[in-house]
Order: C-alpha cells, then sequence, then structure tokens
C-alpha cells in the first residue's frame, strides 16, 4: 500500500495546479479567471449586473467578490461574446454564482438570452423581499443604464 501513496500525491499535486483561480472581479457579473497559463475575461451567462458608475454596482461587485473570494472555483465555458469575453457559468465552492446575485438581488436575471425560469422565480422572490437592488422602487436595469449612459465611460473588455 505504500508504493501507491507518491503517485496518489502526485496526481493530488497536479489535479490541485490544474483548478482555476479568481484573479480579479471586475463588476457583479465579470470576473478575471486564470486557468492553468490562460488569463481570461469571464462573463457569467444568465445574469446582467448593474454597472460599477450605476447604483448598486459596487455592491453588485462587492457581493461576487465576497462569494467566490478564497473559494474553490469552477468555470463551465459556454463560447465567447462580441466583447472577446469567455462565457461561461462560475461556481464559487459549489454555488451557482449567476443564481447568488440574483438571489442576493445583486443582478438581473438576463431573459433576453437566458431560458433558466428558475433564476426568473429568484428574481421575483428577490424583489418581493426588497433585497439589494430591490431596494429601489424602480432600479433601472444595466441594458437602460448603457444605452444611455454608455458613451460616458469605458467599458471593461
Amino acid at each position: 500500500m505504500m508504493k501507491w501513496l507518491p503517485v496518489s500525491l502526485l496526481v493530488a499535486s497536479v489535479y490541485a495546479q490544474a483548478a482555476p483561480v479568481l484573479v480579479n472581479v471586475i463588476d457583479g457579473d465579470t470576473v478575471i479567471i486564470r486557468d492553468d497559463s490562460l488569463t481570461y475575461h469571464l462573463r457569467l451567462l444568465d445574469i446582467d449586473a448593474p454597472e460599477r458608475q450605476q447604483a448598486f454596482g459596487i455592491q453588485s461587485r462587492r457581493s461576487l467578490q465576497q462569494l467566490c473570494e478564497h473559494a474553490s472555483i469552477r468555470v463551465q465555458l459556454q463560447g465567447r461574446d462580441l466583447y472577446g469575453r469567455t462565457l461561461g457559468h462560475l461556481y464559487c465552492n459549489h454555488n451557482d454564482a449567476s443564481e447568488s446575485q440574483i438571489a442576493l438581488g445583486m443582478a438581473w436575471f438576463n431573459a433576453r438570452y437566458s431560458k433558466r425560469l428558475a433564476l426568473d422565480a429568484l428574481q421575483q422572490q428577490a424583489q418581493q423581499q426588497g433585497l439589494g437592488l430591490w431596494q429601489e422602487a424602480q432600479p433601472m436595469p444595466p441594458w437602460q443604464w448603457r444605452k444611455i449612459y454608455g458613451q460616458y465611460y469605458r467599458r471593461q473588455p
């Protein structure tokens, strides 16, 4: 049995190095991930969070940061967007980051691009409870905010 111990340790060591690492949280729906030698922006699917300059933008970013900082990270990639960001799902300690952001009232369910209707139900619960951005009577969705104010701030890639 002792002959197998060094091999087991070597396999565990290789696996630990391959795990993705959270480098930075850009805003409530975009992070920077390092996976082996590749570093990329990951845009979370299913949600649209307030921009940093928008009401609740800083709180949304902090919420995602608190969820994922020092957590074990898993990423499920789904392609790229027009800005070159990688699209996908982010799991922090086995928690779906998109789901958590919606449940806390820190992001909108992105019904235009997502069919995960359970997230719409989570958003309705957050609204009813007045959580996060739903503390405001009529919070402005980020897609409307970008349409009005987009030319006045620099977009993150």
